[in-house]
């Protein structure tokens, strides 16, 4: 059990301990204190390991997203057809985000920057480079936006592989040339997400690839009866 079995490498019982906080308190509520009770070490171990609370929380992202991202990706190079490669990627983004899901929210909270009044935004023309547009308040510091860089590059490494599944299917000729193709993929992401965080009780009864199968549907034929 966590807490008493020492057996457990440190840096590891820090890590399920911080999943644990984070995934019942958010970010916000969560104190290195507690997660430290759990995980049964000292706090110098933890300071050594992780750094801080922001440093924590960021490598217990890395490390959930980065299997994750790798399943993304393997199911993008495979040699199947656009609809299957569509749904698959929906299925495998449902039931992450349905496990991961306050552990997410806290994750886009902290990366809108809403809070502080300011947020990162692409630049017009080239979607790979990030400008601060300060809605109010003092503009971020250099730390800050770093911070929040690092938020940015975990979520759009996810909505990379969609992007370029969409790509193909253009290029392909299967679907119809989009003139933002990238504001169209963080349209369809987040739209995706955002119904798993906001709807969960309501697709309780439904299995993730009964969710993707559905999505996967609207995006391709609407809500016509007929399919072109």
């Amino acid at each position: 059990m966590l807490g008493t079995d020492r057996t457990i490498p440190k840096d590891e019982r820090i890590m399920v301990a911080a999943e644990r906080v984070f995934s019942h308190k958010g970010y916000a509520q969560a104190t290195l204190d507690e997660i430290i009770k759990i995980a049964d070490t000292g706090k110098g171990t933890v300071y050594k390991y992780y750094k801080n609370k922001e440093n924590l929380f960021y490598s217990l992202v890395l490390r959930k997203n980065q299997p994750f991202l790798e399943k993304l990706q393997a199911l993008a190079k495979k040699d199947s057809n656009f609809e299957d490669k569509l749904r698959n990627y929906f299925m495998e983004l449902v039931a992450f985000m349905r496990v991961n899901a306050v552990i997410w929210q806290v994750l886009l909270f902290e990366m809108s920057g809403s809070a502080s009044g300011w947020k990162l935004v692409h630049r017009q023309g080239d979607i790979h480079q990030l400008d601060v547009e300060v809605t109010w308040g003092e503009p971020p510091t250099k730390a800050e936006v770093e911070t929040v860089k690092r938020y940015y590059e975990v979520v759009h490494s996810e909505m990379a592989v969609l992007q370029s599944i969409l790509e193909d299917a253009v290029a392909g000729g299967v679907l119809k040339p989009l003139p933002d193709l990238h504001a169209w993929t963080g349209s369809i992401f987040f739209g995706v997400i955002m119904s798993v965080f906001h709807n969960s009780t309501l697709y309780d009864s439904e299995s993730a690839e009964e969710r993707a199968a559905i999505i996967t549907d609207r995006f391709l034929y609407g809500a016509s009866m007929i399919h072109k």
